[in-house]
Formats: C-alpha cells, sequence, structure tokens
C-alpha cells in the first residue's frame, strides 16, 4: 500500500510540476498565492509550501518588469544552447530508434527514458516540432510539415543517435 501510495504521489508531483510549466509560459503569474489559484482551477489539490517547493525544484525565475515581479520559466529553458546540449546527450544515451511516418515520428527509448527525451526535444524549441508525446520507451512527435520532419530526422541522427531510423 506504501509503494502504491508513493507511487501516486510521484506521478501527481509531475503532473503538477508540468502544470506550474505551462502556466508560467503561457501566463502571467506574479505570486505564489496566483500560482496555487491557477492550479486549483486545473482541479490540483496544492498548498502554498508545496508550491514553493515546486518553484525551487524547478529552478523558475523570478523577474521585475513594468507590470512588477512575476515568475518565468527555468534558467535552463532560457539557455537554448544547454537545452541542445541536454538534447544531444539524451538521444545519444537513451534512443534506440526513429521511424518518421508522414509528419508524425515514433522514437524508440531505453525503457523509463522517453519522458526524459520528450522533455529534452520540447526544451530545444526546434521550429520543426509541434509537440511530443511521451509514454515509458516511446516517444511521438508531431512535426509542422514532411519537410520538417525530414530535417529534423537529420538533425537527430547527425547528434549521434544510436538507432536507425526511415
Amino acid at each position: 500500500m506504501a509503494t502504491a501510495a508513493r507511487a501516486f504521489g510521484v506521478a501527481g508531483k509531475v503532473s503538477r510540476q508540468r502544470a506550474i510549466l505551462e502556466l508560467v509560459r503561457t501566463k502571467v503569474i506574479h505570486t505564489q498565492e496566483d500560482l496555487v489559484e491557477q492550479l486549483r482551477r486545473r482541479h490540483l489539490d496544492v498548498t502554498q509550501a508545496t508550491v514553493s517547493r515546486d518553484i525551487r525544484e524547478l529552478g523558475l525565475l523570478r523577474v521585475h518588469d513594468h507590470s512588477g515581479s512575476r515568475y518565468m520559466a527555468p534558467v535552463a529553458e532560457l539557455d537554448l544552447e544547454g537545452a541542445q546540449q541536454r538534447l544531444r546527450s539524451a538521444v545519444r544515451e537513451h534512443m534506440h530508434t526513429i521511424e518518421f511516418i508522414d509528419l508524425l515520428g515514433v522514437m524508440h527509448t531505453a525503457p523509463g527514458t522517453a519522458s526524459l527525451v520528450a522533455y529534452a526535444l520540447d526544451g530545444a524549441r526546434f521550429d520543426e516540432i509541434a509537440g511530443t508525446v511521451a509514454g515509458d520507451d516511446t516517444v511521438l512527435i508531431v512535426t509542422r510539415s514532411r519537410p520538417a520532419a525530414q530535417r529534423l530526422w537529420l538533425r537527430l541522427r547527425t547528434m549521434g543517435a544510436n538507432g536507425t531510423g526511415q
């Protein structure tokens, strides 16, 4: 029973932290209270203390502009070269194969690493990618066009992918 509760807690934390990242990317969040309110609107039961810990773990920046202070994406996301280096490492270490069928890419990874690779793909902010969906060992990559799919396939192969793609 404790293992099931722990697994649910980890899944809840991942979902909550993904929601936090989406919120700070798409909305102006001035305070932790604003963030708590937005998360509750998404039916996530959170406390201010939990959100404070998540902010610290995610490395969110607090920036000041003409409208006051607000939370922004983590420093790691603002460092594009660092994000692309993380993607190169993730592809080299975890990708087994990649195949594109029309606009969709199917990447097979080591078990348990698909979300890490999808996060690295999203963080690299390639224009070719509309979005990713990760399972346990498979990442679905949605590209914007057939030429974009071909460019992305070549980019990923160049990064040292150890699998083959068609």
